[in-house]
Protein backbone atom coordinates (compact mmCIF):
# COMPACT_ATOMS: atom_id res chain seq x y z
CA UNK A 1 0.00 0.00 0.00
CA UNK A 2 3.12 2.25 0.62
CA UNK A 3 4.19 1.92 -2.83
CA UNK A 4 1.07 2.78 -4.24
CA UNK A 5 1.11 5.94 -2.26
CA UNK A 6 4.46 6.78 -3.41
CA UNK A 7 3.84 6.41 -7.03
CA UNK A 8 0.18 8.17 -7.11
CA UNK A 9 2.57 11.10 -5.23
CA UNK A 10 5.18 11.15 -7.64
CA UNK A 11 2.88 10.78 -11.22
CA UNK A 12 0.58 14.06 -9.32
CA UNK A 13 3.92 15.80 -9.29
CA UNK A 14 5.22 14.66 -12.85
CA UNK A 15 1.58 16.08 -14.01
CA UNK A 16 2.27 18.99 -12.39
CA UNK A 17 5.80 19.60 -14.14
CA UNK A 18 4.44 19.19 -17.20
CA UNK A 19 1.74 21.79 -16.82
CA UNK A 20 4.93 24.37 -16.01
CA UNK A 21 7.40 22.86 -18.67
CA UNK A 22 4.36 22.30 -21.26
CA UNK A 23 2.35 25.76 -21.24
CA UNK A 24 -0.83 25.77 -22.87
CA UNK A 25 -1.14 28.17 -26.12
CA UNK A 26 -4.54 30.28 -26.27
CA UNK A 27 -4.07 31.57 -29.98
CA UNK A 28 -4.23 29.90 -33.16
CA UNK A 29 -6.02 27.25 -34.86
CA UNK A 30 -3.86 24.39 -33.35
CA UNK A 31 -4.20 25.26 -29.61
CA UNK A 32 -7.80 23.41 -29.68
CA UNK A 33 -5.52 20.01 -30.98
CA UNK A 34 -2.95 20.77 -28.57
CA UNK A 35 -5.15 20.98 -25.49
CA UNK A 36 -6.52 17.75 -26.13
CA UNK A 37 -3.03 16.28 -26.73
CA UNK A 38 -1.95 17.82 -23.16
CA UNK A 39 -4.92 16.41 -21.53
CA UNK A 40 -4.68 13.12 -22.84
CA UNK A 41 -1.35 12.76 -20.74
CA UNK A 42 -2.48 13.14 -17.36
CA UNK A 43 -5.73 10.82 -18.00
CA UNK A 44 -2.63 8.47 -19.69
CA UNK A 45 -0.96 8.58 -16.60
CA UNK A 46 -4.15 7.65 -14.30
CA UNK A 47 -4.82 4.58 -16.64
CA UNK A 48 -1.72 3.76 -15.89
CA UNK A 49 -1.60 4.04 -12.04
CA UNK A 50 -5.11 1.95 -12.68
CA UNK A 51 -3.01 -0.87 -14.34
CA UNK A 52 -0.80 -0.90 -11.56
CA UNK A 53 -3.50 -0.95 -8.87
CA UNK A 54 -4.44 -4.15 -10.59
CA UNK A 55 -1.29 -5.95 -9.97
CA UNK A 56 -0.14 -4.40 -6.66
CA UNK A 57 -3.70 -4.50 -5.25
CA UNK A 58 -5.44 -7.40 -6.49
CA UNK A 59 -3.04 -9.82 -4.97
CA UNK A 60 -2.66 -7.77 -1.70
CA UNK A 61 -4.46 -9.37 1.32
CA UNK A 62 -5.84 -6.36 3.60
CA UNK A 63 -6.61 -4.11 0.00
CA UNK A 64 -9.78 -5.69 -1.74
CA UNK A 65 -11.97 -5.38 1.64
CA UNK A 66 -12.41 -2.24 1.12
CA UNK A 67 -11.16 -1.55 -2.61
CA UNK A 68 -13.19 -4.63 -3.42
CA UNK A 69 -11.83 -7.42 -5.71
CA UNK A 70 -10.85 -5.52 -8.76
CA UNK A 71 -9.27 -2.29 -7.46
CA UNK A 72 -8.60 -1.17 -11.03
CA UNK A 73 -11.90 -1.12 -12.11
CA UNK A 74 -13.03 0.49 -8.89
CA UNK A 75 -10.08 3.48 -9.45
CA UNK A 76 -11.20 3.60 -12.94
CA UNK A 77 -15.15 4.28 -12.08
CA UNK A 78 -14.30 6.90 -9.49
CA UNK A 79 -11.90 8.64 -11.71
CA UNK A 80 -14.25 8.60 -14.62
CA UNK A 81 -16.91 9.79 -12.29
CA UNK A 82 -14.92 12.81 -10.99
CA UNK A 83 -13.64 13.53 -14.93
CA UNK A 84 -17.30 14.01 -15.52
CA UNK A 85 -18.22 16.09 -12.34
CA UNK A 86 -15.41 18.09 -13.43
CA UNK A 87 -16.91 19.54 -16.86
CA UNK A 88 -19.48 21.41 -14.58
CA UNK A 89 -15.96 23.13 -12.68
CA UNK A 90 -15.10 23.88 -16.15
CA UNK A 91 -18.00 25.75 -17.49
CA UNK A 92 -18.41 27.50 -13.80
CA UNK A 93 -14.34 28.66 -14.88
CA UNK A 94 -15.14 29.83 -18.32
CA UNK A 95 -17.71 32.29 -17.10
CA UNK A 96 -15.70 33.50 -14.20
CA UNK A 97 -12.58 34.33 -16.40
CA UNK A 98 -14.92 35.53 -18.93
CA UNK A 99 -16.71 37.73 -16.38
CA UNK A 100 -13.53 39.22 -14.97
CA UNK A 101 -11.96 40.01 -18.25
CA UNK A 102 -8.92 37.54 -17.90
CA UNK A 103 -6.62 37.63 -21.19
CA UNK A 104 -6.38 34.67 -22.72
CA UNK A 105 -2.77 34.82 -22.07
CA UNK A 106 -2.96 34.79 -18.79
CA UNK A 107 -5.55 32.44 -18.07
CA UNK A 108 -3.34 29.42 -18.13
CA UNK A 109 -1.20 31.01 -14.63
CA UNK A 110 -4.12 31.25 -13.09
CA UNK A 111 -5.97 27.43 -14.08
CA UNK A 112 -2.16 26.42 -12.61
CA UNK A 113 -2.59 28.16 -9.23
CA UNK A 114 -5.98 27.19 -9.19
CA UNK A 115 -5.65 23.95 -9.13
CA UNK A 116 -2.76 23.88 -6.66
CA UNK A 117 -5.47 25.34 -4.08
CA UNK A 118 -7.97 22.92 -5.22
CA UNK A 119 -5.98 19.74 -4.75
CA UNK A 120 -5.30 20.89 -1.01
CA UNK A 121 -8.45 21.76 -0.11
CA UNK A 122 -9.52 18.46 -1.99
CA UNK A 123 -7.50 16.02 0.07
CA UNK A 124 -8.60 18.16 3.59
CA UNK A 125 -12.52 17.65 2.23
CA UNK A 126 -11.58 14.17 1.78
CA UNK A 127 -9.75 12.92 4.96
CA UNK A 128 -12.07 14.52 7.17
CA UNK A 129 -15.25 12.95 5.47
CA UNK A 130 -13.18 9.51 5.80
CA UNK A 131 -12.51 10.29 9.28
CA UNK A 132 -16.27 11.13 9.96
CA UNK A 133 -17.64 8.60 8.16
CA UNK A 134 -15.70 6.00 9.89
CA UNK A 135 -17.07 7.40 13.21
CA UNK A 136 -20.63 7.84 12.05
CA UNK A 137 -21.87 6.14 9.36
CA UNK A 138 -25.03 7.66 8.99
CA UNK A 139 -23.29 10.70 7.10
CA UNK A 140 -22.71 7.99 4.37
CA UNK A 141 -26.76 8.23 3.75
CA UNK A 142 -26.47 11.85 4.51
CA UNK A 143 -24.36 12.36 1.44
CA UNK A 144 -26.28 9.89 -0.61
CA UNK A 145 -29.35 12.39 -0.10
CA UNK A 146 -27.24 15.35 -0.91
CA UNK A 147 -26.16 14.22 -4.46
CA UNK A 148 -30.01 13.21 -5.16
CA UNK A 149 -30.82 16.62 -3.87
CA UNK A 150 -28.17 18.59 -5.79
CA UNK A 151 -28.87 15.98 -8.82
CA UNK A 152 -32.80 17.13 -9.06
CA UNK A 153 -31.64 20.91 -8.30
CA UNK A 154 -28.96 20.45 -11.66
CA UNK A 155 -31.61 18.93 -13.30
CA UNK A 156 -34.82 21.28 -13.02
CA UNK A 157 -32.54 24.65 -11.90
CA UNK A 158 -30.20 24.27 -15.08
CA UNK A 159 -28.51 27.79 -14.24
CA UNK A 160 -28.91 27.61 -10.59
CA UNK A 161 -25.46 26.65 -9.87
CA UNK A 162 -23.81 29.04 -12.58
CA UNK A 163 -25.13 32.03 -10.69
CA UNK A 164 -23.20 31.05 -7.98
CA UNK A 165 -20.08 32.43 -10.23
CA UNK A 166 -21.85 36.41 -10.34
CA UNK A 167 -22.53 36.02 -6.86
CA UNK A 168 -18.70 35.50 -5.69
CA UNK A 169 -17.52 37.91 -7.38
CA UNK A 170 -19.72 40.57 -6.30
CA UNK A 171 -19.44 39.36 -3.17
CA UNK A 172 -15.74 39.42 -3.12
CA UNK A 173 -15.56 43.34 -4.43
CA UNK A 174 -17.55 44.45 -1.37
CA UNK A 175 -15.57 42.71 1.45
CA UNK A 176 -11.86 42.51 -0.38
CA UNK A 177 -9.60 45.73 -1.59
CA UNK A 178 -9.88 44.92 -4.92
CA UNK A 179 -7.58 46.86 -8.23
CA UNK A 180 -10.34 48.48 -10.95
CA UNK A 181 -7.71 47.53 -13.20
CA UNK A 182 -6.08 44.54 -14.84
CA UNK A 183 -2.15 45.26 -13.79
CA UNK A 184 -0.80 42.33 -15.68
CA UNK A 185 0.57 39.51 -14.21
CA UNK A 186 0.98 41.49 -11.02
CA UNK A 187 -0.75 39.76 -8.09
CA UNK A 188 -0.93 42.68 -5.78
CA UNK A 189 -0.56 46.65 -6.45
CA UNK A 190 -0.07 49.35 -4.56
CA UNK A 191 -2.93 52.09 -4.99
CA UNK A 192 -2.84 55.68 -2.82
CA UNK A 193 -0.51 53.89 0.10
CA UNK A 194 -2.72 50.50 -0.04
CA UNK A 195 -2.47 47.42 -0.75
CA UNK A 196 -4.76 45.87 -3.60
CA UNK A 197 -5.46 42.52 -4.94
CA UNK A 198 -5.08 42.36 -9.09
CA UNK A 199 -8.25 40.65 -11.01
CA UNK A 200 -5.63 38.05 -12.01
CA UNK A 201 -5.66 36.85 -8.01
CA UNK A 202 -9.14 37.35 -7.68
CA UNK A 203 -9.43 34.97 -10.50
CA UNK A 204 -7.40 31.94 -8.71
CA UNK A 205 -9.12 32.31 -5.68
CA UNK A 206 -12.42 32.71 -7.15
CA UNK A 207 -11.44 29.63 -9.21
CA UNK A 208 -10.13 27.56 -6.44
CA UNK A 209 -12.84 28.10 -4.31
CA UNK A 210 -15.27 27.24 -7.00
CA UNK A 211 -13.86 24.15 -7.16
CA UNK A 212 -13.87 23.45 -3.31
CA UNK A 213 -17.86 24.30 -3.14
CA UNK A 214 -18.21 21.45 -6.37
CA UNK A 215 -16.39 19.32 -4.32
CA UNK A 216 -19.55 18.64 -2.22
CA UNK A 217 -21.23 17.07 -5.03
CA UNK A 218 -18.36 15.27 -6.03
CA UNK A 219 -16.60 14.04 -2.98
CA UNK A 220 -19.65 12.43 -1.59
CA UNK A 221 -20.39 11.05 -5.38
CA UNK A 222 -17.05 8.92 -5.05
CA UNK A 223 -17.59 7.49 -1.65
CA UNK A 224 -20.64 6.06 -3.31
CA UNK A 225 -18.22 3.70 -5.44
CA UNK A 226 -15.81 3.08 -2.75
CA UNK A 227 -14.68 4.56 1.07
CA UNK A 228 -10.40 3.04 0.24
CA UNK A 229 -8.54 6.17 1.21
CA UNK A 230 -6.08 5.45 -1.37
CA UNK A 231 -8.40 4.97 -4.42
CA UNK A 232 -10.88 8.37 -3.19
CA UNK A 233 -7.49 10.57 -3.21
CA UNK A 234 -6.30 9.44 -6.26
CA UNK A 235 -9.19 9.28 -8.17
CA UNK A 236 -10.09 12.95 -7.12
CA UNK A 237 -6.66 14.58 -7.63
CA UNK A 238 -5.87 12.43 -10.89
CA UNK A 239 -9.53 13.90 -12.15
CA UNK A 240 -8.04 17.59 -10.71
CA UNK A 241 -4.64 17.54 -12.24
CA UNK A 242 -6.62 17.07 -15.96
CA UNK A 243 -8.61 20.18 -15.14
CA UNK A 244 -6.07 22.53 -16.53
CA UNK A 245 -6.38 21.08 -20.27
CA UNK A 246 -9.99 20.31 -20.16
CA UNK A 247 -10.64 23.87 -19.42
CA UNK A 248 -9.44 24.51 -22.88
CA UNK A 249 -10.74 22.01 -25.14
CA UNK A 250 -14.53 23.02 -23.18
CA UNK A 251 -14.30 26.85 -23.78
CA UNK A 252 -14.64 26.87 -27.68
CA UNK A 253 -17.30 23.97 -26.99
CA UNK A 254 -19.05 25.38 -24.18
CA UNK A 255 -22.04 26.68 -25.80
CA UNK A 256 -22.11 23.20 -27.62
CA UNK A 257 -22.50 20.90 -25.09
CA UNK A 258 -26.09 22.01 -24.00
CA UNK A 259 -26.71 18.42 -22.16
CA UNK A 260 -23.74 18.14 -20.33
CA UNK A 261 -25.30 19.37 -17.45
CA UNK A 262 -28.14 17.07 -17.32
CA UNK A 263 -26.10 14.09 -17.90
CA UNK A 264 -24.22 14.98 -15.25
CA UNK A 265 -27.53 15.81 -13.23
CA UNK A 266 -28.64 12.02 -13.82
CA UNK A 267 -25.07 10.79 -12.50
CA UNK A 268 -25.63 12.52 -9.36
CA UNK A 269 -29.45 11.18 -8.78
CA UNK A 270 -27.93 7.28 -10.06
CA UNK A 271 -24.96 7.29 -7.76
CA UNK A 272 -26.98 9.28 -4.87
CA UNK A 273 -30.01 6.60 -5.36
CA UNK A 274 -27.57 4.12 -5.05
CA UNK A 275 -25.89 5.05 -1.55
CA UNK A 276 -29.43 5.22 -0.30
CA UNK A 277 -30.50 1.52 -1.27
CA UNK A 278 -29.49 0.23 2.24
CA UNK A 279 -32.08 2.09 4.20
CA UNK A 280 -34.63 1.16 1.45
CA UNK A 281 -33.92 -2.43 2.18
CA UNK A 282 -36.76 -3.23 4.65
CA UNK A 283 -39.27 -2.28 2.14
CA UNK A 284 -38.09 -3.12 -1.60
CA UNK A 285 -36.28 -6.23 -2.91
CA UNK A 286 -32.58 -6.39 -1.91
CA UNK A 287 -30.52 -5.02 -5.58
CA UNK A 288 -26.56 -4.88 -5.44
CA UNK A 289 -25.42 -2.49 -8.52
CA UNK A 290 -21.55 -3.46 -8.64
CA UNK A 291 -18.87 -1.18 -9.34
CA UNK A 292 -18.89 -2.64 -13.31
CA UNK A 293 -22.82 -1.35 -13.56
CA UNK A 294 -21.88 1.92 -11.94
CA UNK A 295 -19.15 2.30 -14.45
CA UNK A 296 -21.28 1.66 -17.31
CA UNK A 297 -24.22 3.88 -16.75
CA UNK A 298 -21.68 6.79 -16.09
CA UNK A 299 -19.67 5.85 -19.66
CA UNK A 300 -23.66 5.92 -21.48
CA UNK A 301 -24.82 8.87 -19.72
CA UNK A 302 -21.91 11.00 -20.57
CA UNK A 303 -21.80 9.48 -24.27
CA UNK A 304 -25.41 10.19 -24.79
CA UNK A 305 -25.49 13.54 -23.63
CA UNK A 306 -22.47 14.83 -25.52
CA UNK A 307 -24.07 13.27 -28.50
CA UNK A 308 -27.25 14.68 -27.80
CA UNK A 309 -25.63 18.32 -27.75
CA UNK A 310 -24.30 17.48 -31.02
CA UNK A 311 -27.39 15.84 -32.70
CA UNK A 312 -29.70 18.82 -31.41
CA UNK A 313 -27.70 21.91 -31.14
CA UNK A 314 -29.37 25.06 -29.79
CA UNK A 315 -30.66 27.87 -32.10
CA UNK A 316 -28.53 30.79 -32.53
CA UNK A 317 -30.29 33.62 -31.02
Amino acid sequence: MMLAWILFIFLAAMILALDVLIPQTTAGTNAFKRAAVLCSLPVFLALVYGLYLHFALAQSVDAPVVAGPHPALTFSTGYLLELGLSADNVMMFIIMLRALEIPAADQNLVMFWAIILAIVARVALILTGLALIGRFHLLFYFMGAFLVLAGGLMFFQRDGERGIGERLIGLSSNILPISPEYAGRQMIVLINGRRRITPLLLAIILVGLVDVLFAFDSIPAVFGITSDPLIVTSSNVFAVLALHRLYFIMAPLMDRLRFLEAGLAVILLFIGGKMLLPLLAAYVPAVQISTTTSLLVIVAVLLSAAGASFAFPAKKK
